[in-house]
């Protein structure tokens, strides 16, 4: 007796293997897809309520109007989390105004070693949070030196426009460059030059006799009591693309002019300022402080 089979229907034939085989790999591939995408996103999610709970406590304790930016650094937030202990978290803050001249001061602040169990953070149980080292700076921006500059009772001042903030060498401050040479600009790292004192370059636009002048101003900032001390040095003049000589006396009196000290106010965490840096735009006074505690007056 002959059987008969369909020849359109062979399951049990050698490729259905494969096709099964293909089959579930796609389901373990398209599961660990799925799987990665919710732990990236309550990865996200967890770091986002940190954040948020970090952020109150940073705005109270730096008696601030809105919430500042805050974000954690390292690998893996729960992970973090699991531990209690986190990498780095960033606190930033802009326009931040300091009595009536400096009105739009950044605050910058570095976290690392900060203790924080996330339940206990979240569960509003730990009323303060142990940072291992703090690295702190408040930058002054050009329109803030604008503004204190314009200050002093002088109409030529007073008219500055478009102040620009630029490292130099303290080494050119109070040393003129030589003749069809111009000043050399401060291209060390940051890094390398910090310390209690700095050049700069500050220039601006003038109006004198229906003319637009360019005043370049050449001082050392110093760090003195946590305020940013601007002693002017020298003055370079420019008016129609070619230098200008201004007798010395002049000199002197414009010189007087640019002379003042800025109070950028308390650093993050009242960490004290040991540094001032020059960078393109502004000034930065910075400092450090270790074993320190977010969340306590």
């Amino acid at each position: 007796m002959t059987t008969m089979t369909n020849s359109g229907t062979n399951s049990g034939g050698p490729s259905a293997a494969p096709r099964r085989r293909s089959k579930a790999v796609r389901r373990l591939v398209i599961s660990l897809v799925v799987l990665l995408a919710l732990l990236v996103a309550a990865d996200f999610g967890a770091a986002a309520v940190f954040e948020h709970e970090v952020s109150k406590r940073a705005q109270q304790q730096f008696d601030l109007r809105d919430h500042p930016s805050v974000k954690v650094g390292g690998f893996s937030f729960l992970l973090q989390a699991v531990s209690g202990e986190y990498d780095l978290v960033t606190i930033d803050a802009k326009g931040v105004p300091v009595k009536d001249t400096l009105r739009d001061l950044d605050v910058h602040a570095e976290l690392r070693g900060v203790q924080a169990p996330l339940g206990d953070l979240v569960g509003g149980s730990l009323s303060s949070v142990p940072v291992r080292e703090v690295e702190g700076q408040v930058r002054i921006k050009a329109a803030d030196v604008n503004r204190a500059i314009q200050e002093n009772s002088n109409d030529v001042v007073k008219s500055i426009t478009n102040l620009t903030i630029d490292p130099v060498k303290k080494s050119s401050v109070n040393t003129a460059p030589a003749p069809g040479e111009e000043t050399e600009e401060d291209a060390s790292e940051i890094a390398d030059q910090e310390g209690t004192t700095a050049g700069v370059k500050l220039c601006g636009t003038v109006a004198i006799a229906g003319q637009d002048v360019q005043l370049c101003v050449f001082s050392i900032v110093s760090l003195v009591d946590g305020s940013v001390d601007i002693a002017p040095k020298r003055l370079e003049v420019r008016s129609g693309g070619a230098d200008q000589k201004l007798p010395k006396i002049i000199q002197d009196q414009v010189l007087k002019l640019f002379a003042r000290r800025l109070d950028p106010g308390n650093l993050p965490f009242k960490v004290t300022p040991t540094a001032i840096t020059v960078e393109p735009g502004e000034l930065a006074v910075k400092g450090k402080a270790e074993n320190v505690v977010l969340g306590r007056s």
